[in-house]
């Protein structure tokens, strides 16, 4: 893969949705140890595009999960390995034993692996961070998305403003990157920026040679204010493993609403089991009560027993 792949704004707007509905889906089926939160770093590098996941622990591995240039799904795993390089290092400068760098004693390992869809990309995700980060106890995953959501729409409404032109879009992978810029750059000579530099509002500008496009806008509200990362461990423990509970995320709005539809249908079914239940019982009142009038002397005539 070629390291100067940038995606376009129209790719970015698309994908990058598209990849978190799917780590929040899969998120429902897995827990965080107490304390522990993710937050999400759009990122380039190395020829893949997507998220760096930044947790807030230290750790020596860390994963990105995005596409590569044809769109197929790939996890990445960055891991910080001690030991000796494999390369001759400086041991002395004129006579003096050099200070041992710490950064050079620390080897790089990168490996992807390529996915079929991103479900199954999605898992590998949170199966590794579940190995990564063990510890108990165990708790449900909030999420929190309203600040990625916000760049969802920035990237929207830059691409309505460039659609001709759709330039590529650079990610560093560093926090709150907006407010330092994301560069525009464009094959036929454009460049540009997509910054949110003032408080709350987000700032466009693109020279090419067809022109320059200038415009601002005003953030969504509430997407500026601090959070602890895209994902939390909440303040619930679950129950301990082998309890036969699943670990469950705060669902996005719109999970919540199907889950809320969920719970009416059961609602209903209860409502309709309590209304059986009723008719049941009255039916056996009403017919205890015929049994009672047979047994009962009927007028102008006699009883016998046989």
């Amino acid at each position: 893969m070629s390291n100067a792949f940038r995606p376009r704004i129209s790719q970015a707007k698309d994908l990058f949705p598209i990849v978190r509905a799917h780590l929040a889906a899969a998120a429902a089926l897995h827990s965080l140890p107490a304390g522990v939160s993710l937050e999400l770093l759009p990122i380039v590098e190395d020829g893949l595009v997507g998220y760096e996941i930044l947790p807030n622990r230290a750790t020596v591995t860390y994963l990105t999960i995005g596409w590569e240039r044809r769109g197929k799904p790939v996890v990445r795993e960055s891991s910080y390995l001690d030991g000796r390089p494999a390369s001759l290092r400086v041991v002395a400068v004129d006579g003096r034993a050099a200070a041992p760098d710490a950064a050079r004693l620390r080897r790089l390992r990168q490996r992807d692996s390529v996915f079929p869809d991103w479900p199954s990309a999605a898992e590998a995700v949170w199966s590794e961070l579940s190995r990564l980060f063990p510890q108990e106890p165990r708790h449900a995953i909030e999420l929190h998305d309203l600040r990625q959501e916000e760049l969802d729409e920035a990237l929207a409404t830059a691409y309505r403003h460039l659609a001709e032109l759709d330039p590529q879009i650079d990610f560093c992978g560093v926090p709150d990157e907006a407010q330092y810029g994301f560069a525009l750059t464009d094959p036929k000579g454009g460049h540009g920026q997509l910054a949110a530099r003032h408080p709350e509002t987000w700032t466009l500008w693109f020279d090419s040679p067809a022109g320059t496009v200038q415009q601002e806008w005003p953030m969504l509200p509430g997407s500026t204010n601090p959070t602890d990362g895209w994902v939390r461990a909440s303040s619930v423990p679950l129950p301990p493993a082998g309890s036969g509970t699943r670990a469950l995320a705060s669902a996005p709005p719109r999970i919540r609403l199907k889950d809320r539809a969920g719970d009416r249908r059961r609602g209903e079914r209860r409502l309709a089991e309590r209304r059986h239940a009723a008719r049941s019982s009255r039916d056996r009142r009403q017919g205890e009560r015929r049994q009672t009038d047979r047994r009962l002397p009927q007028p102008g005539g006699t009883r016998t027993r046989t």
